[in-house]
């Protein structure tokens, strides 16, 4: 099957899993009609899409002319394909997975950085003789077999480990002092801590494989929407700033409303996270803020997919990201 035989193929299925074809909503105050707009997460609801929620209970997207409504993932969602659809308009993902979508001809782009760095990172026990990404090599870590970041560890720094396939549990760790495995780590430390298992990370990031966290949007739709499209960037960025600086209880408590496994104790630790590793605002002495994307981050970021053989055909920065939107350098 072509890839556009693919996408038409689940178009369907993206139709059903939600879009943007409801009524037009207008301004109470001003009696405008409002852009309405459809934000598609990577989960179910947490505080690793906070700013959105605040955005959205704040009113900030209200303010700028924008009807949006946030639409969760789950297990299995195909969320770059019902960005490609036009089923939802924008979505936030890993900035790697992002590029090789764009090099496999999904019509989707990178328009923001909704944080500095991913938050994806290997998870050992705190007495783990492991306490570097070299401390690795020859060991078995639990991911995702062909990873690309397990290739950058082969290709790029020598280091050899033993995939087991990620089951998405916490069993094996939990009763195994040895155990490693790939974690969020806002996520899997806390409830491995919760259940006395005291715990360090290792980011990604910190081993150079170094991705943004990416807001995108699909393609024709910041076409024909480029006001629309800033005004959703600069809202969320507000709301982002809003909700790691301020008062943020009532967009946790929309979260909470919105998944309601989540505990609030869990946010907190998320949001201390990434306080903690400066995934959002990033560290302005290494010229980093929040949303910007560095050109010379993004074709680094090129450069290193490439290298791994992860991409279907030469990209450009302009053919992943449009620059137009949020600060750039």
């Amino acid at each position: 099957m072509t890839r556009r035989g693919l996408l038409a193929a689940v178009a369907g299925l993206a139709l059903a899993l939600g879009g943007c074809g409801r009524a037009p909503v207008r301004d109470a105050r001003t009696g405008r009609p409002l852009v309405p707009i459809v934000l598609q997460t990577d989960w179910f609801a947490q505080a690793e899409h906070g700013g959105y929620y605040q955005a959205l209970v704040k009113g900030y997207y209200r303010d700028a002319g924008l009807d949006v409504r946030i639409a969760q993932a789950g297990p299995l969602v195909p969320i770059n394909l019902k960005l490609a659809t036009d089923r939802v308009q924008f979505m936030i993902t890993r900035g790697d997975d992002i590029i090789t979508y764009i090099a496999r001809d999904i019509p989707i782009v990178i328009v923001g950085a909704q944080m500095q760095h991913d938050l994806q990172a290997v998870l050992v026990h705190r007495d783990s003789p492991v306490r570097t990404f070299r401390d690795l090599d020859g060991r078995s870590v639990m991911t995702v077999p062909g990873a690309n970041w397990i290739k950058y560890l082969r290709a790029g720094l020598n280091i050899r480990v033993n995939v087991t396939p990620l089951d998405f549990g916490m069993a094996r760790f939990m009763a195994d002092p040895n155990f490693i495995q790939q974690c969020f780590l806002t996520n899997e430390p806390y409830f491995a801590e919760l259940h006395g298992q005291p715990t360090r990370v290792l980011l990604f990031s910190d081993a150079g494989y170094d991705f943004y966290r990416v807001l995108a949007a699909n393609v024709d739709w910041v076409k024909d929407h480029p006001d629309a499209t800033r005004a959703f960037i600069r809202a969320s960025e507000r709301g982002w700033q809003d909700y790691m600086n301020g008062d943020r209880s009532a967009a946790d408590a929309m979260i909470l409303r919105a998944n309601p496994q989540m505990k609030r104790e869990y946010i907190e630790y998320a949001v201390a996270a990434m306080r903690k590793y400066r995934l959002v605002e990033g560290d302005p002495a290494k010229g980093e803020a929040l949303g910007l994307l560095s050109r010379r981050r993004l074709q680094d970021q090129i450069n290193l997919l490439r290298k791994l053989g992860a991409l279907d055909h030469s990209v450009t920065i302009n053919d992943i990201a449009d620059l137009r939107f949020s600060g750039s350098n």
